[in-house]
């Protein structure tokens, strides 16, 4: 148990602010908060007989969130699960700090009514619940654990570019490990190679052959583990991948150098071991480097799509707004398009005029005005005015659906080019273990002290993930750089076939431009010097933020200004007056 102190708060462990007087009965004794959210936590907790989570804890508890998710919201996700008729869901919880987290999470959760049971794995932070789906729904779930401190969101709505994010953070510390371990084993084994004449003393070099050792369980024990854990699931399914002869290499390297530095002998294969280790990490962090590029561009349009809607229950009537998920959404239904939110579904504006942002859809960078009658898709963002909607087709038939389900099926699609270099790979594999297995033996028999290097030089050199890891590292990075420029590739076959394409057919010349105008040519009346009338147009237009006024400050950059502009008046869709 952690013991209180005035200066803190009993929750979370925060430092109190001066003049603040939040508390909380625990164990009949009055404990300082820092804040009204750690106190209503805390007497949550209290209230519903769980005391003993403060007496168990061995860390203090994640602070509680100042801004929780509203009963309204919380419902939101109660949509899906009533659809599907789910049972089971998982849940990614946040803030989880010691084994009496775990304690008070699932006491919580079987104190739901129609919860059948509840585990929460504390490695990966993922609760599995079993419930009765009409007694026990997800905001139920999402609520109880807001309730007692804690951040939760259905597992599967976690942004791939995340996952991917936590997947980089861990492969960055092997990497580390590994490349820190290589540095220090170098250190050692120069010596030893500058001294094999002899000159080196048996001691000392048995000493260094000892300081490799120990240099290198590091990188084998923790750097290496995930070659290990892959190639031990390979071989339990009875499948050859690419890690299997790297997990075999590095065994039998660290294995034979073991046996010689006990045995007090030559060879040792420390500084390779680790070097191998690290050269191998090093490029799955740049193959997972590319991946997170092009996950990030298509979660980016993934979140594109808004989850909610605020409707009109009784409009012209009633302006009163219910927040809604978009998924309920029908044709016939109004909804309230604010400023600065999203369309959640393709409709017509029946009262009001705005500005739209239509770049995700149409590529074009400058709003466009639209008013009553105008068709409004999926995706568009509101620039300026509220305006009300009708609804002419559901959320999960607009357009920007059919994109966003597009790059779904672009993530998940796999390349033919990938396809068939797993399948060599695994072809590559077995023959390699056929052929390092007879060269062992061949070498055993004529000449025993070349057997195992020889086995270990095959199971090394001849790795094959640079032909496993080419396929998708380049097919990511080509198609992160597309995205990047606003292509998305939809088949995974797109960028295979390209090379065999004659004609590229493009919809619209907004497809080719940037949205940035330049200017290119300047005409004027005669006598006139171009440079100053190109100063007199930039200073009139320094007072627009039209982009062709933009676009004639850039050109004028480097010009001398012909001085204030007075009198600035904008006439829509014929230009910009001034006194200068």
């Amino acid at each position: 148990m952690i013991s209180g102190d005035a200066r803190i708060c009993f929750h979370c462990g925060t430092p109190i602010p001066a003049g603040t007087e939040w508390s909380t009965m625990v164990f009949d004794v009055s404990r300082p908060m820092c804040c009204p959210g750690c106190a209503a936590v805390a007497a949550g907790i209290v209230g519903a007989g769980m005391e003993n989570y403060y007496r168990e804890r061995d860390a203090y508890s994640a602070k509680a969130p100042e801004l929780p998710r509203s009963d309204e919201e919380l419902r939101l996700f109660d949509t899906r699960a009533e659809a599907e008729g789910a049972a089971c869901a998982s849940y990614a919880i946040e803030g989880i700090r010691c084994a009496a987290c775990i304690w008070l999470i699932e006491r919580t959760m079987y104190a739901l009514p129609g919860m059948r049971s509840a585990e929460l794995n504390i490695g990966t932070g993922i609760l599995q619940v079993t419930c009765d789906a009409a007694r026990c729904k997800p905001s139920d779930v999402l609520g109880a654990i807001q309730a007692i401190g804690y951040g939760a969101h259905p597992a599967d709505a976690t942004p791939y570019s995340e996952t991917l994010r936590k997947e980089q953070r861990s492969l960055s510390r092997r990497l580390f490990i590994a490349g820190l371990s290589m540095m220090q084993v170098m250190m050692y084994a120069v010596p030893a190679y500058l001294a094999n004449d002899g000159t080196m003393d048996q001691d000392m070099a048995g000493m260094m052959r000892w300081a490799g050792l120990l240099l290198t369980l590091p990188a084998v024990l923790y750097s290496a583990q995930p070659f290990f854990s892959a190639a031990w699931n390979n071989l339990r399914q009875r499948v050859l991948g690419m890690d299997v002869p790297v997990a075999l290499g590095i065994a039998a390297a660290f294995g034979a150098s073991v046996v010689a530095t006990m045995a007090q002998r030559d060879p040792v294969y420390f500084d390779s071991i680790t070097m191998f280790i690290f050269l191998l990490l090093g490029s799955r962090y740049l193959e997972l480097h590319a991946r997170m590029r092009a996950a990030t561009a298509l979660d980016a349009m993934l979140r594109a799509v808004p989850a909610s809607a605020r409707r009109l229950t009784n409009w012209p009537q009633s302006q009163t707004a219910d927040l809604v998920n978009a998924e309920l959404l029908q044709p016939g239904d109004h909804i309230l398009f604010g400023a600065g939110d999203v369309l959640a579904a393709d409709g017509v504006i029946e009262q009001g005029s705005t500005r739209i942002d239509l770049s995700v859809l149409t590529g074009e960078s400058r709003p466009q005005q639209r008013g009553i009658g105008d068709a409004l898709p999926a995706g568009a963002g509101n620039l300026a005015h509220p305006v009300v909607v009708l609804v002419s087709r559901a959320a999960d038939a607009s357009t920007l659906s059919l994109i966003v389900e597009a790059a779904r099926k672009a993530r998940l699609g796999k390349p033919g080019l990938a396809t068939w270099a797993d399948a060599v790979s695994a072809r590559f594999v077995a023959t390699l273990l056929l052929l390092a297995v007879g060269a062992f033996l061949y070498w055993n028999s004529i000449d025993k002290a070349q057997a195992w290097p020889v086995l270990i030089a095959m199971l090394v050199v001849s790795c094959p993930c640079a032909l496993s890891l080419a396929a998708p590292t380049v097919l990511a990075a080509a198609n992160a750089r597309l995205l990047g420029q606003g292509i998305l590739a939809i088949a995974p076959h797109t960028l295979e076939a390209l090379h065999r394409a004659t004609h590229v057919v493009f919809d619209k010349t907004g497809t080719l431009t940037l949205g940035r105008p330049a200017l290119r040519t300047i005409e004027t009346s005669s006598g006139t010097d171009r440079n100053a009338a190109l100063a007199l147009a930039a200073t009139i237009a320094a007072g627009s933020s039209h982009p062709l006024s933009a676009a004639l400050s850039a050109a004028a950059r480097d010009l001398l200004h012909a001085g204030a502009a007075f009198d600035i008046e904008s006439h829509a869709g014929r230009g910009i007056e001034a006194t200068v």
